[in-house]
C-alpha cells in the first residue's frame, strides 16, 4: 500500500460524520467532542502521510503543516468542547476556529492539488481532477458568498458535505501499490 497513513486518515474523516451520529442517537450529548477528536486524528494522520508521496519536499512539508495545524485546531475546538470553558471556546472557535482553519483547508486543498499533479496517474488522476474541481467551485462558491455577507452554511448547507470528496480520492490514491 501507498500510504497506510494516508489511507487511515482518509477513512477517519470519511466515518467522523457517520460514527458521531451514532454517538449521538446512543448516547445524546457529547458529539461537539467525538467530531473533533475525529478530525484531530484523521489531520494528524494526513499530516505524517503528506511524505508518503511523491511530490517536492516543500510541498509534503505545507502539507504537513496545514494539517498538524488543523489537528491542533479539532483538537482543541474538541478540548473546549468537553470542558466548556468560555474563554477557550472563543478563542477555539472565533479566533483560530474562523479565519485560521478555513486558509488551513485551503493549504490542504493546495496540497491535493499538488499531490493530484505531480504523483497520481490513471483512473485515480482522473477522479481526483472531477473531485478537486467540484471541492475548488464549491470553495469559489463559498469565498463569493462570503463577500456578499452570506455563508455556505445558510445558503447551501449540504454543499459542506463536498469537501469529503477529497478523502475518497485520498483513500483510492492511498491504497494504490507504490511504484519501486
Amino acid at each position: 500500500m501507498r500510504s497506510p497513513r494516508g489511507f487511515a486518515g482518509a477513512v477517519v474523516f470519511l466515518l467522523a460524520l457517520p460514527v458521531t451520529r451514532l454517538y449521538e442517537i446512543l448516547a445524546g450529548d457529547g458529539a461537539g467532542v467525538v467530531i473533533h477528536a475525529a478530525f484531530g486524528l484523521g489531520a494528524a494522520l494526513m499530516a505524517v502521510a503528506a511524505f508518503d508521496f511523491k511530490t517536492p519536499r516543500w510541498i509534503a512539508w505545507a502539507g504537513c503543516i496545514a494539517t498538524g495545524a488543523l489537528a491542533a485546531i479539532f483538537v482543541l475546538q474538541g478540548v473546549s468542547e468537553l470542558i466548556s470553558h468560555p474563554q477557550l471556546t472563543r478563542f477555539a472557535y472565533q479566533v483560530v476556529g474562523q479565519r485560521v482553519e478555513g486558509r488551513l483547508v485551503d493549504l490542504f486543498l493546495l496540497w491535493c492539488i499538488g499531490l493530484l499533479l505531480l504523483d497520481s496517474h490513471g483512473k485515480t488522476k482522473i477522479f481526483g481532477f472531477v473531485v478537486m474541481s467540484i471541492v475548488v467551485c464549491v470553495e469559489a462558491y463559498s469565498f463569493g458568498l462570503s463577500f456578499a455577507g452570506r455563508s455556505l452554511d445558510a445558503e447551501a448547507p449540504g454543499f459542506k458535505l463536498l469537501f469529503l470528496l477529497p478523502f475518497v480520492w485520498l483513500l483510492l490514491e492511498s491504497r494504490k501499490i507504490s511504484d519501486p
